[in-house]
This record gives structure tokens, sequence and C-alpha cells, in this order.
């Protein structure tokens, strides 16, 4: 696992300060599409992005906050066509000149997908009409941390995706047939320049800030939560999962998520630090284009512990979720100055 306090010893403990930031001017206004899988995943996001007690002076006040029209309990699915809203990442603290537009979307709030694969990436056909191809892609979103230690509560960034089919995973049940020619089964890389990982991870003002925002779940929480990056960080996404009656796909995911991460270190990974379903297909949404991708990932359980640790429980899935949010709410400004360098 990335070792920070190394890092920093090694980097010379060397301060970014958020001023520096966003000096880099750019051409234009860019777009920076963010899509979370799940309701509960955005709402944490949300809450993050929203709160007025703790803000990021670089990014504006989220705008156009898009809400059911009338007011239901459950809330009906929206089938909406926008995002849920918009966020301007601003030049300087001092003004208001906006070098980035960011767009954060949910997945559920455009179609009932059921899990499916193929579903998410047709749901997803809203955000490639709503505007240009956008400059930077961020799949935010919960999942499992390998290894018997827990990082419950901690949120993870990296750029290397590695997409594993699981549809014949199962003995006697059969996945989806979704697929990404060429890139199942093998690291794909993120053209996100190593600066941006290396100077957030470097950056301990901005660390400490995430880490005192952070609320820490109650199902086994790490010791001490943190934003765990890295420039080698590879998040799996395991696609084409089989539903399975009684209790649907929960209890295939440790043999499923076994497997993968198998499959990613045999592939070449060192950093596994995200294990999930829906990362690998946000990240082929714009295959031709390829723009800078990062995944931000909200720690709820272990691998093989999600039954026991987050499945359904509000105060274990809602504070990961928020944290990851936190991280994002930090980390957004570094990323765009990285990409519009």
């Amino acid at each position: 696992m990335y070792n920070r306090r190394v890092f920093l010893a090694n980097a010379g403990a060397a301060l970014i300060s958020a001023p520096s930031l966003l000096r880099a001017q750019t051409s234009k206004k860019l777009r920076i599409v963010v899509v979370a899988n799940r309701y509960h995943e955005a709402d944490g996001l949300m809450a993050a992005m929203t709160n007025q007690m703790k803000q990021n002076p670089y990014l504006s006040y989220p705008y156009k906050v898009a809400a059911s029209k009338d007011p239901a309990y459950p809330p009906p699915p929206q089938n909406s066509t926008e995002p849920r809203c918009l966020i301007d990442v601003r030049n300087a603290t001092s003004g208001n000149a906006a070098v980035a537009t960011v767009e954060i979307w949910c997945i559920d709030d455009l179609a009932s997908v059921k899990g499916e694969s193929a579903a998410k990436v047709a749901a997803m056909a809203a955000i490639t009409k709503y505007g240009q191809v956008p400059d930077g892609v961020i799949a935010f979103g919960t999942a499992g941390y390998p290894g018997a230690a827990s990082n419950n509560g901690c949120a993870t960034i990296g750029g290397t995706i590695f997409i594993h089919d699981a549809a014949k995973d199962v003995d006697g049940a059969q996945g989806g047939n979704w697929g990404w020619p060429n890139k199942m089964e093998k690291l794909i890389p993120s053209k996100t320049p190593v600066s941006f990982f290396t100077n957030v991870a470097s950056d301990q003002k901005m660390l400490d800030a995430i880490t005192g925002e952070m609320i820490p779940p109650p199902n086994r929480p790490a010791g001490f939560l943190q934003l765990l990056i890295a420039p080698d960080g590879v998040g799996i996404s395991s696609v084409n999962i089989p539903s399975l009656s009684g209790g649907g796909a929960g209890a295939a995911y440790c043999g499923i998520d076994t497997k993968a991460i198998g499959l990613a270190k045999a592939a070449g990974a060192t950093n596994i630090s995200s294990v999930e379903t829906t990362h690998g297909v946000i990240r082929s949404m714009w295959e031709k284009d390829d723009p800078a991708f990062i995944y931000v990932t909200a720690i709820p359980n272990r691998v093989c512990h999600f039954p026991d640790e987050a499945s359904s429980i509000y105060r274990q899935e809602f504070p990961s979720s928020h944290n990851a949010g936190i991280a994002l709410k930090y980390a957004l400004p570094g990323f765009v100055k990285a990409i519009a360098s």
C-alpha cells in the first residue's frame, strides 16, 4: 500500500499551498463531469459539496440544483436529463472568474439500471448529450478495500482502472454481456498528469483539512481517517455480475472480488485501492476522446465484508460517501490545474 508518510519524507514534506493551485490560465472553460453510481453515494457527495460551514474558497456554491417537482417518499426515479448541480472552479479566491464548470451526475437519477453494466452505459447517454466532450471525468462511488486491515471511512483517489468480466464467475448463474473491446482484464491508465497525484499527496495542509472534516463510520472504522492517493493507484471494476435470487449478487461478491484482485495483480497492479462495479463503466464512456480520468472512492468496508460491515447500513454508507466528497471538494482545483496545464 502506498505509504503517505514515506512519500512526504522523500518529498521533503513540500506543502502545496491553496493559492498556487489555479495559476494556470486556460483558453476555454473546462467541462468536468463527476458521475456517481448510486443515490446514497451522490447524496453523501452533495452533502459535502453544499455544506456552508466548510467550503473550498476555490469552488462556487452549487447552483442549478435539481430537485423533484412533486414531493414524495420514497422519491420517484427522476429519469433526469440534467446533472444534480453545477459548481464552478475559480481561478482565485478573490475573483469570480471560472476556469471550469463541474457537473455532478448520478446514474440512479437517469434510469433504473438494476446493477446492469449495459444499462448504466445506456443511461449515461444523457451525460454525453448534455454538453461538449468533457475535459475531465471523475468516477465517484463506494468500494471495498483489499486486505485485513480496515480503511473503513477513508477515501481513495487513483487513475488506472482494471475491468473484470464477472459474467461467468458464479456457477449456475449467467451475468450480462457488456464489454469494452480490447480493454477487459487489462490495466487501463489515465492521462491525468502524475503531478496531480503527487501534489495532493504532498500537500499536508490539504490532507489535514480533509482528515479534519471526515466522519468515522461505526463498523470497524480505520484507526486514522485519511485520503489515500497515489499515481499508481488501481481501481477494479467487476462488471456483468450475475443476479442471484434471495439477496442479489451480494453473496457472490467475495469470490468475484477475490478473483478480480488476483487477475489485476497478475496484470501488474501493485496498489489496488478500490474494488467495486462501476468506475470502469464510467471510464469507457468517452473512449474516442479519452479525457483525463480519476476515480474518487469511498471505503465503507473491507473486501469480502460488504454484508457484515456496510450493506444497507445508513450510518456506515453515508459518512463514507461524505468523506469521499470531502476529499473531492479539496482535490478538484488541483485536478483542474493539472489537466489545464
